[in-house]
């Protein structure tokens, strides 16, 4: 059996953040809780639909960014916020560039 963790095409941290999911012209605001460079995870106030296609703008320690995908996993949040997996399919070149430093930033203080 495969696990999640090992289909990821890249490795996922812990990163915080607001965030602001906007799916059929309806808009939630939450949490970022995990990020990769092609995927995130989020606690929103609002329940999502499996397989939805979503925008997320996320606030970047450095400044905002927005990323657009489809959720492909759905969570239980905490404090009755609901978790959802997006799973990006367009980030402009500079929040990608973004994305990939932060991470790194992240990793190296982890080591």
């Amino acid at each position: 059996m495969v696990r999640a963790e090992d289909r990821r095409k890249s490795p996922r941290l812990p990163v915080e953040g607001a965030v602001r999911l906007t799916s059929g012209g309806t808009s939630t605001t939450g949490r970022l809780r995990d990020l990769c460079r092609d995927a995130a995870l989020v606690e929103v106030e609002a329940v999502q639909a499996l397989g939805a296609f979503v925008t997320l703008a996320v606030e970047l320690p450095d400044g905002p960014i927005e990323v657009s995908g489809q959720v492909i996993r759905l969570a239980q949040g905490d404090e009755g916020r609901h978790g959802a997996a997006v799973l990006f399919s367009d980030v402009p070149a500079e929040s990608a560039h973004r994305i990939e430093s932060l991470l790194a930033g992240q990793a190296a203080r982890k080591e």
